[in-house]
């Protein structure tokens, strides 16, 4: 015996009553609920993917209102029932999501009215689980609000359920839906549906696969274009895990900087995603958390084909190699996703970025390891690579191309002269051209001209004259001999019809120069004076070869402390000091007093200075074992170095060498003594007077903020009456010492002796005389 219900349950939307003992149902809640289940199609599956329900469930909808008899239409045409079937996800609380069968049925309400059961049976063919639902119509024949029991059939036991009312239901249609079939993902089910009596026997059958809900959570999402950012959504269940990844071919790499986010779901169903460029490969991948779990995987190109465009080429890297030999360009790339690419090449015909770039005929270029490369090609910084991938195009120019040709254009009247230089032999063609008042475009006038280095010719510039009778015309330019070219467009500006322009500009110049002039002046009087920069201490030491170079001394002294504005610490300036002291602790106290106020000890060399220091050097070698304080004050004198002091300086300068002090020091020498200073002081800076006395300036106020000013007065200084009166007595000395010398070539004269010495002018006969 079957149990019935004795309650009639109200019709709520939404509500899942439970089966009690002893209700009663009424007739017409049972059979809204077969017609839902045999209405499912397919085209919903989509939709009933991402559905999930709580619990199962029955919903009816009569599609008759009203307690009215409604008579039969015998000789009608009976309608044949509709039955979908879908796939939804059943959560119930403390328990996975599984995989269910929805069923809907619909029938034609009038047609119900004369049936008196429908039948629902749901079979699982692998492992033979089922399920049949018995529809009971209770009340008149032809009654619109006949009730109806849901009876669930387990083939050992059944039970009666309530049937829920909707609310919102189509006129005329008789709708039941069932909520639903347990089964496994994959597996197939099927459903037959008949009703009674057999003289209206509707029957019906159907075998469906139930789709998979545990590979993967089921979401959907939304992507944002401007924010640059996708928003997930998933249904209630477990937690999930999101990430954007970039697909290639079966795995799915994170980006550079990883973009992964986890949804609770009892908190929020949503999560946002930001990346950086929307690419053809960047995908979304959602799985849930426990170890092994299948994942679902969506692309975004797949659904906005379009909307990678913009993002493609900014998600690329380029790489020109610079190594390549003449006449071969290439181009490396990088891309995060695995796209394939075609290039060919273009000219720029402007120098500019958003310059348009017309695209070289047969110039298809092959891909190789994510290279393109060419040969034959004139390189040029306008000679760019034009990639394209689908509708979209990309143009990448070498920043720092070497260009092998240079050409530059000169107007002349009734012709233009090309002036081109290459460092290759290479054939070149030139044209005259009228440019167009809309575009770069320029429309050649006949003839060409062409020219030619051949190969082993030595010329690097090649003219080209090229007559003309018409004023504003271009020249296009173009090297001829390279299958791969970019026609250069030079339009020269005609001077005669700029004169205004050209007039402003020289008045300009003529202005500015005049007032550079003038604050020159005034800047280099202030340095010549020297009120620019402070006295700098200076020590002089020498060697007495003579009269005459004792009186070079003076002089270079007076030039130092007049012109110059050094203090000069001299010994024939300071004898009363020098006959105090001793020669050697004066030499002593005075280097000390200079190097406190930072200044420099200059040692004058000469021919005399070398032989001093060779016997320094013998000298040096025999007292190795005496000590320190005898040394000092045994220098020994003679009579190019009559107080020893220039020995004495010539020790303290080798062991300040060896010491790294060398920069403390410095050596003035005339013409013909450079050779005479030892190799030992070549870390010594060293000067040649006069014609360095720029450097020796410098040298000693390297410390001034002026000393880079300092060599504008060098010019006025050799030309001034001190600078010539030491040019003097340096001639007369070098003439001293080759005389004494007695060499055998020609001493070292300058362009003004060499002139006197021809011409037999009286004025050496006296210095040779003097001499």
């Amino acid at each position: 015996m079957q149990r019935r219900i004795s309650a009639v349950l109200p019709a709520r939307t939404g509500a899942v009553l439970p089966a009690r003992t002893g209700a009663v149902l009424p007739a017409r809640t049972g059979a809204a609920l077969l017609l839902c289940l045999l209405a499912l199609t397919c085209p919903q599956t989509r939709a009933a993917e991402r559905e999930v329900i709580r619990g199962h469930r029955v919903s009816f909808s009569p599609g008759i209102s009203g307690n009215s008899l409604v008579r039969p239409n015998r000789t009608g045409t009976v309608r044949t029932p509709e039955l979908s079937l879908s796939t939804v996800q059943l959560c119930q609380p403390d328990q996975p999501c599984t995989a269910c069968v929805r069923a809907r049925v619909r029938l034609d309400a009038r047609v119900v009215l004369r049936l008196r059961e429908v039948h629902l049976h749901l079979l699982e063919l692998k492992s033979n689980h089922q399920r049949v639902l018995r529809v009971l119509r209770r009340g008149g024949r032809g009654q619109a609000n006949s009730t109806w029991d849901l009876v669930y059939d387990h083939f050992s036991s059944g039970h009666k359920v309530a049937i829920l009312h909707r609310e919102n239901w189509t006129p005329g249609t008789w709708e039941l839906t069932y909520d639903c079939f347990e089964s496994d993902g994959g597996h197939k089910v099927a459903v037959f549906l008949k009703t009674i009596p057999r003289r209206q026997r509707l029957q019906q059958s159907r075998t469906y696969t139930v789709e998979d809900h545990r590979r993967g959570p089921v979401f959907s999402y939304s992507l944002d274009r401007g924010r640059k950012a996708v928003t997930v959504s998933v249904f209630p269940g477990p937690e999930v895990k999101v990430r954007l990844c970039y697909r290639h071919l079966f795995v799915c790499d994170d980006l550079p900087s990883p973009v992964t986010a986890r949804i609770n779901t009892s908190q929020s169903l949503n999560a946002t995603l930001s990346f950086p460029f929307l690419v053809p490969c960047l995908c979304i991948e959602v799985f849930y958390l426990h170890h092994d779990s299948w994942r679902r995987t969506a692309c975004l190109s797949k659904d906005f084909p379009h909307a990678c465009d913009d993002d493609l080429w900014h998600a690329s890297k380029f790489f020109h190699r610079s190594s390549e030999p003449s006449g071969v360009m290439s181009l490396e790339f990088h891309h995060p996703c695995p796209i394939q690419l075609s290039a060919s090449l273009c000219w720029r015909t402007q120098g500019t970025a958003l310059a348009p770039c017309q695209e070289i005929a047969n110039s298809t270029i092959e891909e190789r390891d994510s290279v393109f490369r060419i040969s034959g090609v004139d390189r040029h910084p306008r000679l760019c690579f034009k990639l394209s991938y689908g509708n979209s195009n990309h143009v990448e120019c070498p920043s720092e191309a070497e260009t092998e040709w240079s050409v530059e254009v000169d107007p002349e009247f009734l012709r233009i002269h090309l002036h081109i230089t290459t460092t290759i032999p290479a054939s070149f063609s030139a044209v005259l051209c009228r440019p167009e008042r809309e575009g770069a475009a320029c429309d050649p006038q006949l003839p060409v001209h062409t020219i030619t280095r051949p190969s082993g010719s030595s010329e690097k510039e090649l003219h080209m004259i090229l007559g003309t009778r018409a004023v504003g015309l271009c020249v296009q330019v173009w090297r001829s001999d390279s299958q791969y070219f970019g026609k250069r467009l030079i339009c020269p500006e005609y001077a005669y019809s700029r004169l205004g322009l050209v007039a402003t500009a020289m008045l300009i110049v003529a202005v500015s120069m005049a007032m550079l002039v003038f604050f020159g002046y005034r800047f280099a009087r202030r340095v010549r004076s020297g009120s620019l920069w402070t006295r700098t201490p200076v020590l002089l030491l020498y060697t007495a070869d003579s009269e005459e170079h004792v009186s070079l001394v003076c002089a270079l002294a007076s030039l130092l402390q007049g012109e110059l504005c050094c203090e000069v610490h001299l010994d024939l300036w300071d004898s009363s000091g020098l006959g105090g002291l001793g020669p050697v602790p004066w030499l002593y106290s005075q280097r000390e007093a200079v190097w406190r106020e930072e200044g420099r000890v200059l040692l004058l060399w000469s021919r005399g200075g070398r032989e001093l220091y060779e016997s320094w050097k013998r000298g040096e070698q025999q007292r190795q074992q005496q000590p320190a304080d005898l040394l000092r004050n045994t220098a020994p004198k003679t009579q190019a170095d009559p107080h020893g002091i220039f020995q004495t300086a010539l020790a303290c300068l080798h062991s300040d060498v060896e010491s790294g002090r060398a920069g403390d020091y410095a050596l003035l020498y005339f013409d013909g003594s450079q050779r005479d200073i030892p190799d030992s002081f070549k870390g010594v800076p060293r000067f040649k007077l006069p014609r360095q006395g720029g450097g020796l300036l410098q040298e000693l106020h390297r410390g001034d903020p002026w000393a880079c000013w300092l060599r504008l007065g060098i010019a006025g200084l050799q030309h001034s009456e001190a600078g010539r009166r030491l040019e003097e007595r340096a001639r007369m000395c070098r003439l001293l010492e080759a005389e004494r010398a007695g060499l055998t070539e020609e001493p070292e004269f300058d362009k003004s002796d060499e002139l006197l010495i021809h011409r037999g002018d009286p004025a050496i006969g006296e210095k040779r005389t003097g001499i």
